[in-house]
């Protein structure tokens, strides 16, 4: 088994310069350039960080880096990976296909690259040359897990999601990537400044105790062979559970049968809903995100939300106050409003909210389809918002503090919205007619759930304002570390209550909501 897959490795290998000459040239180039590009990033530290324990820092945290990132972005894009599935015709147990298929992944291009990146650290830094055997040991552990989150990663995504949800799920990933690699930028560029090793150094020995850093922390603990081993310990434990959980997944994966896609179901030319499965919570994601980049009623929304912050900062700077508190102003309020402007949702959706009722469609698959919009745009603007706040504050370690007070605010907003959108729905603009021009309405309530609405989602928003402000007061990486896993959990919490409630609203008045959206649609 693992020879005819080596065989099979290697043809994939060579089926890359199949074609033309010029082809074949061109990709030989090309993984050439990306080859001296993993040595340049191996060799940059020893040419511009002179001293041994700063690069350690950035060992350290570069190569944490890029271990979570080989374990996360085969999930996201796993595209042309094998996969146990394919060879479940075979008359071989679970157990053989997934050793094969995990001893063969060494023949890969992009293992082929990590394997030159670890061979050029170890190389180029002469400081892990004693003890002698810590480095390969350390390297060699590292290109293993590498090799086994990958799998992993990629059977999960291909288990979990399927070829019916790659399509969003490739989605939210490009997203992230597009909202972390500010992130990034920043950390390097705060990491140059002055000092900036120093106080990198902490978030560097939070790292190295996990399994993504460890490796490269021991490598920095040469003097301390106990230490070292520890570290090591903690990889090897890390590598023993992944393959646990690999052979788990590929038997999970060679007894499960995925229902397959309708072939007379059109996949191209239909925007949005190219990327969403046809199901009931990602159509309507789908049909909202439509909305929101054709509908004028929306985009004079998203014009108007950044205009509070404007003012609100006006006020305090007459007020005298530092620029600290400024900058930690607009962001929360923009993400608040940005949540809180789907308060009233099931109105602007009027016309085809009694699709939803009369084909049965649960009350939580609307309320969360009607979150993509919010989040899809949400998230990307915390992450990186939160980023340019950390520059004009010039303390990077608040940077944890302050992502999970904005995904805590932006998470808490949305899921009041879920919530009074149904309990408290009131007239709008009517599809097609102009975004300044409201509804005659006898009754009242608008200015009622916009003020409840608005109280309730500032009121939810204080436990992880308070722990974010707390720790940015009070600077330690452990208490901002909290507050960013507080601020994100609690708001997902309250995200979930409120697709949960505004959900069970739904189910039960849908004819309800029918009757006063059509009374002025």
């Amino acid at each position: 088994m693992a020879a005819r897959l080596f065989r099979l490795r290697l043809a994939l290998l060579g089926g890359t310069f199949r074609g033309s000459f010029g082809r074949a040239l061109r990709t030989g180039l090309g993984f050439l350039a990306l080859a001296a590009i993993a040595v340049l990033a191996a060799a940059a530290p020893l040419w511009w960080i002179p001293r041994t324990a700063d690069r350690a820092v950035v060992d350290t945290a570069f190569g944490a880096v890029v271990l979570l990132a080989v374990l996360v972005v085969p999930f996201f894009a796993n595209r042309g990976h094998l996969e146990p599935r394919q060879f479940a015709s075979l008359p071989v147990s679970s157990g053989s296909i997934g050793g094969a298929l995990l001893a063969t992944t060494v023949v890969s291009w992009p293992f082929f690259l990590l394997a030159v990146w670890l061979v050029a650290l170890g190389v180029l830094r002469p400081e892990w040359r004693e003890p002698s055997w810590l480095a390969p040991v350390a390297l060699v552990l590292a290109a293993l897990f590498t090799l086994v989150s990958a799998r992993v990663g990629s059977a999960l995504g291909k288990l979990l999601v399927g070829d019916r949800y790659e399509g969003i799920v490739r989605t939210i990933g490009a997203v992230l990537l597009v909202a972390l690699l500010p992130l990034a930028v920043f950390a390097g560029a705060s990491t140059a400044r002055i000092g900036g090793f120093e106080t990198a150094g902490d978030l560097a020995d939070v790292l190295g105790w996990t399994p993504f850093g460890a490796p490269f922390a021991a490598l920095a603990l040469g003097g301390d062979p106990a230490a070292a081993l520890l570290r090591l310990a903690i990889t090897g434990a890390a590598i023993l559970v992944l393959g646990l959980l690999w052979f788990g997944i590929v038997r999970a994966s060679l007894t499960r049968i995925e229902r397959p896609l309708d072939p007379d179901v059109a996949r191209s030319g239909l925007g949005w809903f190219e990327r969403f499965p046809a199901r009931p919570a990602p159509a309507i994601a789908a049909r909202l995100l439509t909305y929101w980049a054709r509908d004028p009623r929306y985009r004079v929304a998203l014009f108007a939300i950044p205009i509070a912050p404007v003012f609100m900062l006006l006020a305090f700077w007459v007020a005298g106050s530092p620029l600290e508190v400024l900058a930690l102003i607009p962001l929360p309020v923009i993400l608040l409003l940005l949540g809180w402007s789907q308060h009233n949702d099931v109105a602007m959706d009027s016309t085809a909210i009694w699709e939803h009722v009369a084909s049965g469609t649960r009350g939580a698959a609307d309320r969360a389809g009607r979150l993509a919009p919010v989040l899809l745009l949400g998230v990307p603007l915390a992450l990186i918002g939160s980023s340019i706040t950390v520059t004009v504050i010039g303390d990077w370690r608040v940077l944890p503090a302050v992502v999970g007070l904005n995904l805590g605010v932006l998470f808490v907003s949305a899921g009041v919205s879920s919530v009074f959108s149904v309990m408290m729905p009131y007239p709008t603009t009517r599809p097609g007619d102009s975004p300044f021009v409201q509804p005659q309405w006898s009754g009242s309530g608008s200015g009622l759930a916009q003020t409840l609405s608005m109280a309730v989602a500032i009121l939810l928003s204080v436990p992880p304002a308070w722990f974010a402000i707390t720790a940015i007061a009070d600077v330690a990486l452990g208490e901002n570390l909290w507050a960013a896993l507080f601020g994100a959990g609690y708001g997902l919490l309250v995200l979930l209550l409120g697709v949960f409630i505004g959900g069970r609203i739904f189910d039960r008045s849908g004819p309800e909501l029918i009757g006063v959206t059509q009374v002025y649609d």
